[in-house]
C-alpha cells in the first residue's frame, strides 16, 4: 500500500470508528406510525448503474439507519431504466405521465448524459416532477433550464471545468494551448468557452480547435499545432463524451510529438476519469485529467475507501446527494403536508420539488452531514419543523438563490494517470495520483479557481489616446443596412435584435428611405408564436420599476422590411451597399463622400468562415474576403465619409481582422476571431432567447448622449459574457476617447439614466 493510500485508509478507518457509536444510537427502534414510499426512477446507462451501485446502496442504507428512531419514515423505491434504450422519448413520457397512481414516478434521477437531459426536462415541465441530474454539465442545458425549479443540477456546468482546465495549463507553464472536443452537447460547452478563457489567461491558441468523432485522423490538426506553436510545449485540452475515444486521441497526440522540438501533452476532461480509461493496459500517452469530485473536507472519499476498499468514481458523490435530498424533501412533506416556507414565503399546496428546495435553501439551521449520524440529525430536525444546513457527500450544498436547484460550488480534482502504479485490490483508480483539489470559492481547504486566476476580464483592449488627424468633410446624410441571416424560431434573437436596431434608428432620426432592412420576417406569425401572435420582443419584464430601451415593446410594429433574407444572394449585399439598383434590388443605399454608413449584422458564424450566410447549419459563409472587397470598393468610389460595422456573431472578429487598414472604417464585434458569441435573454414562456448581450447593451447605452466609442466599448465589454467585445481598425479611424456614436445616431437625446 502506498503512503498516500495508507493515509487515506487510516482516515477512513478513523471516520468509521468515530461514526460507530452514533450508529448504535439508532438500534433502539420506535414503533412506526407512517412510512411514505417514493418511486424513484433512475435513468442511467447500464454500465453506470453498475459503477454507481456502491454509492446508491450506501445512501439507501444510511437513509434507513438515520430514521430508525423516527415515527414517520421515508423509503425510496428505486426502479432502474437503461438510458441507452432505443426510444428515450417514450420512456420519458411514460415516467412523467403515469397511468396508475400506485405506479407513479415521484422523482427521476438522471440521465447521465447532457444530450439526453432535455428530453426528460421537457416532459416533466407540466407536472414539475423533480429531475435530479448528478452529471449533466452542459452549459447551454443549464442555462436554458436556469429558471425551471424542477430541473436539479448537482454539478456545476462545464464552463467552470473549462476554466479550470485552461488555468491548469497556465499553471503548468505551458505557453500554447489547443482543444479537441466532441461535436455534441457535451463538447459544445468546451468549444464555446475555450477561446474566451485562453484569451483571459494570455495563452496563445496554437492551431485552433477541432472536433473529433470515433476513428478520425488528427494528423493534419496536430501538425497545424506544431507549425503554429510559439513555445516549446503545447497543452492539448481533450473533452470527449465517449471515454473509449481517449486512448486513440492521446496516442495520436503522443505520436505527433515524437521527434519534434515541440512537446504536445494532453489535458483530459472529466469523462476520462472512467474505468475504460484507467483499466487500459499500455495506455502511457495519457498525462493529466480534471474531474468533479467529492470535497475532501467532508470525508466521503476517505470513508468510501474504508467501506469499499476502492475510490469513488465521477458522479457517485452527486448520486448519493441526489438520494438524500429527495428523502429529506419527502420527510419535510411528511411533517408539513400542506405547506412549506422558502425564503420566508409561504408556499401552499407545494410539490415534492418545493419541499426539496426548502430543505437546501436554509443556511441558518443546524449543520448536518451526509453520513448516517448526520442524516439522523437532519431527519429529526425536519420532523420537528426546524430548518437544516446540509452538507452533502460532494461538499457544501450551496444552490442558486432563485430556484435552489442548481449547485454553485463543485470540487474538482486535478489528477495524473500513473500506469506504473501497482493495482491495489484490482482497483484501477489506484493508478490515479491526485495533484490538487479546486473549487470555485476555494471552500474547505481546496484551492480557489479565482485565486489561481483573478476572475475578472483581464484582456481589455488598450488604446492610444490619438491616432493622428483626420481631415473629414462635414457629414450630410446617414445610411444604414441591417441584416439577419437567420430564419428559424430557435434563432429568434437574431431577427429580434435586427428589428430592435431598426426601431432605434427610426427613433434617432432615420427615415425608411435611408434604412435597408433585410430579415426573413417569419417569426411574428409563426405557429410557434402562439402566445404573442404578430409581435416580437427583445426583452419582457413584469417589473414596473425596470426601465430599459424597448422592454415590453413590440419591435416588429411598424417595421418596413425591404428584403426577405431567403430572397437574396450574398453578392446582393455588395450591390445594396454600393448603390447598384435593379428590378431585383429596388431599395439600395446611395452614400457619397459626405455620408456615414452603419452596417449591423446579427446571426451565426463559424471558426473557418466567420459570419454565416444562413442559420447555424448554413453550408455557406458570407465570406471574409467578400466583405473586404465590398468595403475596399466603397472606399475607392468615395462612397462613405465614415463607416461602422457592428457584428453580433460567433467569430465576428474575423471581419475586423480582414478590414484592418481600411481608411475611416471601424469594426465593433461581439467576439474576437477565435471566440463564439453567447445568447443572453432567455424567455421561459416563448422558450427561446430574445436577444444577445452585445446588442442589448449597445441599444441601451445609446441613450447616453454623446457616448464615446471608448465608453460604449467599456459597457459592452463589462456586460457581454463569454466573449471579448473588440474594436478593430481604430488606428485608421480616430481617437476612441473623443469620437462618439453621434456619427451614426445623429439625433441622440439627453435622457435620464
Amino acid at each position: 500500500m502506498t503512503v498516500r493510500n495508507g493515509i487515506v485508509y487510516l482516515m477512513a478507518l478513523w471516520l468509521l470508528v468515530g461514526c460507530h457509536n452514533d450508529d448504535d444510537a439508532f438500534t433502539d427502534e420506535q414503533p412506526v406510525a407512517e412510512i411514505a414510499t417514493l418511486n424513484i426512477d433512475v435513468v442511467l446507462p447500464a454500465t453506470i448503474q453498475q459503477q454507481w451501485h456502491n454509492a446508491t446502496s450506501w445512501a439507501l442504507e444510511n437513509i434507513a439507519k438515520a430514521q430508525q428512531k423516527q415515527s414517520r419514515r421515508v423509503k425510496l423505491n428505486l426502479r432502474y431504466h437503461d438510458e441507452d434504450t432505443a426510444d428515450l422519448d417514450e420512456l420519458a413520457y411514460s415516467l412523467t405521465h403515469p397511468q396508475k397512481d400506485e405506479d407513479s414516478c415521484h422523482a427521476i434521477i438522471g440521465p447521465y448524459h447532457s444530450y439526453n437531459a432535455q428530453t426528460f426536462l421537457s416532459h416533466a415541465a407540466q407536472s414539475r416532477l423533480p429531475v435530479v441530474m448528478p452529471t449533466c454539465t452542459s452549459a447551454e442545458l443549464q442555462r436554458i433550464n436556469a429558471h425551471n425549479d424542477y430541473a436539479w443540477f448537482l454539478t456545476e456546468s462545464d464552463i467552470t471545468q473549462c476554466e479550470i482546465m485552461v488555468s491548469t495549463a497556465r499553471a503548468l507553464m505551458d505557453s500554447d494551448i489547443a482543444l479537441i472536443f466532441s461535436p455534441d452537447t457535451y463538447g459544445k460547452s468546451f468549444a464555446d468557452w475555450f477561446a474566451y478563457y485562453a484569451v483571459e489567461q494570455g495563452m496563445h491558441i496554437a492551431g485552433g480547435v477541432t472536433s473529433y468523432e470515433k476513428g478520425d485522423d488528427l494528423t493534419a490538426f496536430l501538425n497545424a499545432i506544431l507549425y503554429d506553436a510559439k513555445g516549446k510545449r503545447v497543452r492539448v485540452l481533450v473533452a470527449l463524451s465517449d471515454a473509449s475515444d481517449y486512448k486513440s486521441v492521446c496516442d495520436q497526440i503522443q505520436i505527433a510529438s515524437e521527434g519534434q522540438d515541440i512537446i504536445l501533452r494532453p489535458l483530459c476532461a472529466d469523462t476520462s476519469y472512467d474505468l475504460q480509461v484507467l483499466s487500459t493496459d499500455g495506455f502511457d500517452s495519457f498525462d493529466i485529467g480534471v474531474t468533479p469530485f467529492a470535497s475532501m473536507h467532508y470525508g466521503f472519499t476517505q470513508s468510501y475507501y474504508g467501506h469499499f476498499l476502492q475510490s469513488p468514481i465521477n458522479g457517485e458523490a452527486q448520486m448519493y446527494d441526489a438520494l438524500t435530498i429527495i428523502a429529506l424533501g419527502a420527510a419535510l412533506r411528511q411533517a408539513s403536508p400542506d405547506h412549506c416556507t422558502l425564503d420566508d414565503e409561504l408556499i401552499t399546496t407545494p410539490d415534492l420539488t418545493d419541499y426539496m428546495r426548502a430543505v437546501v435553501s436554509s443556511y441558518q439551521g443546524v449543520n448536518t452531514q451526509w453520513d448516517a449520524a448526520g442524516l439522523g440529525t437532519a431527519f429529526n430536525e425536519l420532523q420537528n419543523g426546524r430548518p437544516i444546513d446540509i452538507s452533502g457527500a460532494s461538499g457544501p450544498l450551496y444552490f442558486d438563490v432563485e430556484t435552489y436547484t442548481k449547485v454553485l460550488n463543485t470540487t474538482y480534482m486535478i489528477w495524473k494517470f500513473v500506469l506504473e502504479n501497482r493495482l491495489i485490490n484490482s482497483d484501477p483508480f489506484s493508478r490515479v495520483q491526485p495533484l490538487l483539489y479546486l473549487s470555485t470559492e476555494g471552500a474547505n481547504g481546496e484551492a480557489s479557481t479565482t485565486s489561481i486566476w483573478m476572475l475578472e476580464k483581464l484582456a481589455q483592449q488598450a488604446f492610444d489616446e490619438f491616432y493622428g488627424a483626420h481631415s473629414l468633410p462635414p457629414v450630410t446624410d446617414h445610411w444604414a443596412v441591417l441584416i439577419s441571416p437567420s430564419t428559424t424560431w430557435s434563432n429568434y434573437r437574431h431577427q429580434a435584435d435586427v428589428f430592435a436596431m431598426y426601431q432605434l434608428l427610426r427613433h434617432y432620426g432615420y427615415d425608411d428611405d435611408h434604412i435597408v432592412l433585410i430579415v426573413e420576417d417569419n417569426l411574428a406569425h409563426s405557429p410557434a408564436n402562439k402566445d404573442f401572435p404578430g409581435q416580437i420582443f427583445v426583452e419582457r419584464s413584469s417589473d414596473p420599476n425596470l426601465w430599459d430601451v424597448l422592454v415590453n415593446e413590440d419591435v416588429r410594429q411598424g417595421a418596413v422590411v425591404d428584403y426577405h433574407f431567403s430572397d437574396l444572394r450574398p453578392e446582393d449585399v455588395g450591390d445594396i451597399l454600393m448603390g447598384r439598383q435593379s428590378s431585383r434590388l429596388p431599395h439600395v443605399i446611395h452614400p457619397d463622400s459626405t455620408s456615414n454608413v452603419f452596417l449591423f449584422w446579427s446571426g451565426h458564424g463559424n471558426m473557418k468562415e466567420g459570419p454565416l450566410w444562413g442559420n447555424e447549419d448554413a453550408k455557406e459563409g458570407f465570406g471574409n474576403e467578400r466583405i473586404k472587397e465590398i468595403v475596399s470598393q466603397m472606399n475607392d468610389a468615395n462612397m462613405y465619409r465614415r463607416m461602422m460595422l457592428a457584428v453580433e456573431t460567433c467569430y465576428s472578429g474575423q471581419w475586423g481582422e480582414v478590414l484592418d487598414g481600411q481608411p475611416d472604417v471601424l469594426v465593433l464585434t461581439s467576439a474576437n476571431a477565435i471566440e463564439s458569441s453567447k445568447a443572453d435573454v432567455f424567455d421561459q414562456q416563448l422558450g427561446v432567447y430574445l436577444s444577445n448581450a452585445f446588442t442589448r447593451t449597445f441599444r441601451s447605452k445609446l441613450s447616453w448622449s454623446g457616448i464615446t466609442l471608448y465608453n460604449l466599448y467599456r459597457e459592452l465589454y463589462k456586460t457581454t459574457t463569454g466573449s471579448h467585445v473588440t474594436i478593430y481598425n481604430h488606428q485608421q479611424y480616430g481617437s476612441v476617447y473623443t469620437e462618439t456614436m453621434n456619427d451614426y445616431f445623429p439625433f441622440l437625446m439627453i435622457e435620464d439614466e
